[in-house]
């Protein structure tokens, strides 16, 4: 996940007095600081990780690097975001508290390359499972102020880069499964819409995906395929696209969770069995 901060100051003293703050997403093509991977696993036997900082632009970045307890969760509107807990009880699987970045602050040149570890001081009685944390990287350029013809009024632009990435953290032999609790699609003109929940078992996420296929007369009409993350429950909603407008008739869509993952190591994914389901839906315009 990254976002661009932008903070606009047009004078020394409308800075002083508050400037606007504007959060934008951007493509990752736009970014000065490049961060991966954008999952981190350790193992409890090496009890280490690490990630690489690159920057892709023409200044200096600053970069300062920050560790908070946070999993993905969903809202109402079936999207997803980032649920940070400052203060995670003793129930939660929090890592945060024992994971440590070095450095923690350091400016990447242009064209750099740099690594940052991250070394886990678990507790001696720790229990065998899983453990998450939330690692925020935000960069800011460094750019030398622009002074103005009277050489005291001043202008220019802090942009500011945050990227959010998973740790997870895993000691013993942790386990995950998913049991869905909704699966519930429907049909408008030109997509299917379907509303799906999931509640994690186990003691360890599950990383997964869902794939979905809109099928009219045995033919395939619509196809969505979408990473999925469960590490508590999720109520998701996705919109598939159909191929053509739909017509008056019966529609069938069919769903399948699975493990497989094009975006992470193999390696890095608990096993777990896939769960499917089918429903006939009607579509009376």
């Amino acid at each position: 996940m990254r976002a661009r901060v932008f903070l606009s100051r047009a004078t020394a003293a409308a800075a002083l007095a508050g400037a606007a703050v504007v959060l934008l997403t951007l493509p990752p093509v736009l970014e000065a600081i490049l961060v991966a991977p954008h999952a981190i696993f350790i193992d409890h036997r090496t009890r280490s990780g690490q990630m690489f900082l690159v920057n892709t632009g023409t200044v200096p970045e600053e970069v300062v690097i920050d560790l908070r307890f946070g999993y993905p969760d969903s809202d109402s509107a079936g999207g997803v975001f980032v649920r940070f807990v400052d203060e995670p009880d003793s129930i939660m699987p929090s890592a945060t508290g024992w994971l440590r970045a070095f450095p923690r602050r350091t400016v990447v040149q242009p064209g750099e390359r740099q690594a940052v570890r991250l070394l886990a001081s678990p507790p001696a009685n720790l229990p065998d499972g899983e453990y998450w944390s939330r690692l925020i990287v935000t960069s800011r350029e460094i750019r030398p102020p622009l002074a103005g013809p009277d050489s005291v009024v001043r202008a220019g632009v802090n942009v500011e880069l945050r990227t959010i990435l998973s740790v997870t953290y895993r000691k013993g032999a942790p386990r995950t499964s998913v049991t869905m609790t909704e699966f519930r699609p429907s049909m408008a003109r030109d997509s299917a819409v379907v509303w799906l929940s999931l509640v994690r078992d186990g003691n360890a996420a599950f990383l997964g995906s869902v794939n979905i296929e809109v099928l009219r007369a045995g033919r395939v009409i619509g196809e969505f395929r979408s990473p999925i993350a469960v590490f508590y429950n999720v109520r998701r909603r996705f919109a598939i696209p159909l191929e053509s407008p739909a017509a008056a008739g019966s529609y069938t869509v069919r769903m399948r969770v699975s493990t497989a993952r094009e975006d992470l190591d193999r390696s890095n994914i608990l096993p777990a069995p896939p769960i499917a389901d089918s429903a006939l839906v009607e579509f009376r315009p």
